[in-house]
C-alpha cells in the first residue's frame, strides 16, 4: 500500500511541473509578441540541452536549427552540403560518374526519378521514371536530407545496392537490386538525320555541365560540315546547370537584335540587382532551328528554350517544362570552410519578362508545337515481386503494360490488363520462339525478352513521335 501511495504523489508532483513549470507570464503593459533574438536563441538551446529529459547533443540542435531555417522558406533548391555532399553534388556536372544510373528531382520532400540511362544498373533492374526512391538497403529513406540519401545511393564500383521504388498504381514497395558502376554521362550527344532532300542536324543536351558548352560548339561545327539544312536541339529530361554554360550556348544561335536572351534578378549581400543577357553574336545561321522540350525540361533548359523562342523566334516542340523560375548559388561557408550553403539568390525572367516558375510563375513554357508521346513510348519495362509469375485470368497493371509491349512486337492483344486467351497465345508464341517453356506463365525469362523489345522499340528514333514532329516542322510549306 505505502508502494501505491509513492506512486501516486510522484504522478501528482509530474502533474504540478507540467501545469504550473510551464506557465507563462507577461508583464503588465505588454502590447505584442516578443522578438526572436540572438539572446533568445541562445537561450532556448541551452535550456534544451541541460533540462530536456533527452538530453540532446547540441550539434545536433544547431544542425536541427538550420535545417529549420531552410525548411521556413519552402523552397526545395536550397539546402546545405558538408563537405562529402557538395562533392557528390559536383560531380553531377562531369562527364562520367559511379553510380546507378538515375536522373532525380527533389518535389514535396520526395526523391522522384525523372530520367533512366538506357543499359544502366537501375534500367536493367526495372527503375523508370517516375518511380519515387523511398528505401536503400532496406532502410527507409523518406524523411532523410535528400543528399544524405544520394550518398547512401552512390558508392563504390561493382558494390550492390537495393532500391526500394514507390511506383504509382503498385500497392506494395518494389525492391530491386542492382550493381554500382561507372555511368557515362556524356552531356552533349549528336547525330543527323535525312528528311526529303534535307539534312537535318540533330544535338541532344543532357544536362549543362562543366564541358558542355565546348561540346556543344563541337557538335555544331561538325554537323554544319555536313552541310545541314536544319538542327534539333533536344533538350528533354535536362534539368538544367551552370549558367554561364547556357549563356555560351545561346550565343552560338542569337543576335543582338535589342532584346535581352533574359535576364536575372538577386541578391548579393543584401543588395538587390537585375541583370540583362545580351548576345554577344552578330550572325545568324542560315538554318532554322528547333528545340525539344518536355514536362522535365528544367531551370536552365528553360533559360535556352525561351530565349529561342522569344529572343530569336525559333519554334519549341513537345510539352509544357517543369517551370523552375529560380537560380542558385554556392557560399562557403566561413565558420566550417568545407561546407556550403546551396541558396535561392534570385529569380530569372524569359527575354519577355516572364517568370515561367511552377509557384506563383506561368508554371512552365508551352510549346509552339504541342505533341505528347505516345503510350508505347512511355510503356516501362517490367518487374515480378520475388517468386511471382503473371498468369492467365489475372489482371494487373503490369499486365496491361506488358499487352502494350506485345501490340509493339506485333501483337494483336487488349491493353486493358486482363490476362485473356489471346494474351497467353501471344507469351506461348515468344517463349517457343525463344526456346522457352511454352506454358504461357510469364517468369523473369520471359519478362527479359519482353523488356528488351521494348528497349529496342523505344531507343529507335523512328518511334519517338516528338522528334517525328520536329523532323515534319522542317517539311511543313
Amino acid at each position: 500500500m505505502t508502494k501505491r501511495i509513492v506512486g501516486i504523489v510522484a504522478l501528482a508532483a509530474v502533474a504540478v511541473l507540467s501545469f504550473f513549470g510551464g506557465r507563462m507570464t507577461v508583464d503588465v503593459g505588454y502590447t505584442g509578441a516578443t522578438e526572436v533574438t540572438d539572446e533568445v536563441f541562445l537561450e532556448v538551446l541551452q535550456e534544451l540541452m541541460d533540462n530536456h529529459f533527452l538530453q540532446p547533443d547540441k550539434d545536433a540542435l544547431m544542425e536541427g536549427a538550420v535545417q529549420g531555417m531552410i525548411d521556413a522558406l519552402d523552397d526545395p533548391h536550397t539546402t546545405y552540403f558538408d563537405y562529402e555532399e557538395y562533392a557528390q553534388y559536383q560531380t553531377g556536372f562531369g562527364e562520367s560518374y559511379v553510380g546507378i544510373g538515375v536522373t532525380v528531382r527533389y518535389s514535396d520532400n520526395l526523391i522522384v526519378v525523372e530520367e533512366v540511362k538506357a543499359d544502366g544498373p537501375a534500367d536493367n533492374a526495372g527503375i523508370r521514371p517516375s518511380d519515387i526512391i523511398a528505401f536503400v538497403d532496406g532502410e527507409d529513406i523518406r524523411t532523410d536530407p535528400y543528399y544524405e540519401t544520394i550518398n547512401k545511393i552512390i558508392g563504390e564500383e561493382g558494390t550492390t545496392v537495393t532500391i526500394g521504388i514507390i511506383r504509382p498504381g503498385v500497392e506494395e514497395p518494389i525492391h530491386l537490386e542492382m550493381t554500382r558502376a561507372v555511368i557515362e554521362n556524356s552531356s552533349v550527344n549528336y547525330t543527323s538525320f535525312a528528311q526529303g532532300a534535307e539534312t537535318i542536324g540533330y544535338i541532344e543536351v543532357t544536362q549543362f555541365g562543366n564541358e558542355t558548352a565546348d561540346k556543344f560548339g563541337d557538335a555544331i561545327e561538325a554537323l554544319e560540315a555536313q552541310g545541314i539544312d536544319g538542327l534539333i536541339v533536344d533538350l528533354r529530361n535536362n534539368g538544367g546547370g551552370h549558367l554561364y554554360t547556357v549563356v555560351q550556348m545561346m550565343n552560338e544561335f542569337l543576335i543582338d537584335n535589342g532584346s535581352p536572351m533574359f535576364s536575372t534578378e538577386y541578391y548579393n549581400d543584401g543588395e538587390f540587382y537585375r541583370q540583362e543577357y545580351y548576345s554577344q553574336n552578330d550572325t545568324l545561321k542560315a538554318y532554322d532551328i528547333v528545340t525539344l522540350v518536355n514536362e522535365f525540361s528544367a531551370s536552365a533548359s528553360e533559360v535556352f528554350a525561351s530565349g529561342m523562342q522569344e529572343q530569336g523566334g525559333y519554334p519549341l516542340v513537345g510539352t509544357v517544362t517543369y517551370g523552375k523560375g529560380t537560380m542558385q548559388t554556392d557560399v562557403i561557408l566561413r565558420a566550417t570552410v568545407s561546407d556550403r550553403l546551396h541558396i535561392s539568390i534570385g529569380k530569372w525572367l524569359t527575354s519577355n519578362g516572364n517568370w515561367v516558375h511552377f509557384n506563383g510563375g506561368t508554371d512552365g513554357i508551352t510549346p509552339d508545337i504541342l505533341v505528347e508521346p505516345t503510350i508505347y513510348e512511355t510503356a516501362y519495362k517490367l518487374f515480378l515481386f520475388d517468386g511471382e509469375t503473371f498468369v492467365a485470368d489475372t489482371v494487373d497493371d503490369r499486365i496491361q503494360n506488358m499487352q502494350l509491349i506485345l501490340t509493339i512486337m506485333g501483337y494483336d492483344v487488349r491493353e486493358d490488363g486482363y490476362f485473356d486467351d489471346a494474351t497467353e497465345l501471344a507469351i506461348i508464341d515468344i517463349q517457343t520462339d525463344n526456346g522457352l517453356t511454352a506454358d504461357g506463365i510469364v517468369d523473369q525469362a520471359t519478362l527479359n525478352i519482353l523488356n528488351a523489345a521494348l528497349d529496342a522499340y523505344q531507343d529507335d528514333p523512328a518511334n519517338d513521335t516528338q522528334l517525328l514532329a520536329a523532323l515534319d516542322y522542317f517539311t511543313q510549306p
